[in-house]
């Protein structure tokens, strides 16, 4: 073999082994005082936790895990550690600033809720900057995996979750179900019609009967949501959420639904 082709050799070499390096994933040993098991209640003292990449590979004492080589040690004393919590219904992309009494009103009164006023005349950009921010401080806040349930935008959450899934950003899994389902009778029906066009667009879909429903959900799907969100306000028709319920598990997704009237949680 010539000179050049040894050289060449070793070079790849070189390379190949840098990219191994660079492409494995890192491991970490925490170690703690104790821990909550959520599976059988019961609390490990003291308790290591090796994880491997995005993965949790074993649980147990000190004495029972054992660090790879070149693993991160992470000694949090006394500290407890808790399962990662989970937010079930959340609103990442919306600028929440209305107060407990005036949702109360909104609710008994029909008014609208700022919060999405504010969705139309902000920014694409500047939503999508306060859901990257939002999620970051759940996710520091212990809070692993969320079900974002409406008010994104037409594709705020999904490409949110995408961004988080990709490294390009931090956060929790993200559950994202896209626009909200919705009959005309809510949200917008006290508002300017050229108004209420726009927000309907934006933030929801219509529902105007059971075939309107499966489209619905089926917009939602192209844009490869996790969970359909509807609401089951007192003009959603059984025959409706049933065609919403129907077409979702058909595309296997679950269905989230928004339900505050005694007869919409009652059907």
């Amino acid at each position: 073999m010539g000179k050049h082709a040894r050289l060449a050799l070793l070079l790849l070499a070189g390379t190949l082994a840098h990219l191994t390096a660079q492409s494995a994933p890192p491991v970490i040993l925490v170690k703690a005082g104790r821990m909550l098991d959520p599976r059988t209640g019961n609390v490990l003292a003291p308790v290591a936790v090796l994880i491997k990449g995005d993965k949790i590979k074993e649980v147990g004492t000190p004495a029972q895990v054992h660090a790879f080589a070149g693993a991160k040690t992470i000694n949090l004393g006394n500290a407890t550690l808790l399962p990662g919590l989970i937010d079930s219904h959340t609103h990442l992309l919306l600028d929440v600033i209305v107060p407990p009494e005036a949702e109360i009103r909104r609710h008994s009164n029909g008014e609208f809720a700022p919060g999405l006023l504010l969705a139309v005349i902000e920014s694409p950009s500047k939503r999508a900057l306060m859901g990257a921010q939002l999620a970051r401080e759940d996710l520091e806040s212990g809070i692993t995996t969320v079900r974002n349930l409406g008010h994104s935008g037409i594709d705020g959450d999904t490409q949110l979750r995408d961004a988080i899934n990709a490294g390009g950003l931090v956060g929790p899994r993200i559950l994202a179900s896209g626009r909200k389902l919705i009959t005309r009778g809510e949200y917008i029906q006290n508002l300017n019609p050229a108004l209420g066009d726009a927000i309907l667009q934006q933030e929801f879909l219509p529902i105007e009967g059971a075939d309107q429903a499966r489209q619905s959900v089926r917009q939602n799907e192209l844009q490869n949501v996790d969970v359909i969100k509807v609401s089951a306000s007192e003009s959603l028709t059984v025959p409706e959420l049933a065609a919403v319920v129907e077409e979702a598990h058909r595309q296997h997704l679950k269905v989230a639904v928004h339900a505050i009237e005694t007869a919409s949680i009652q059907t």
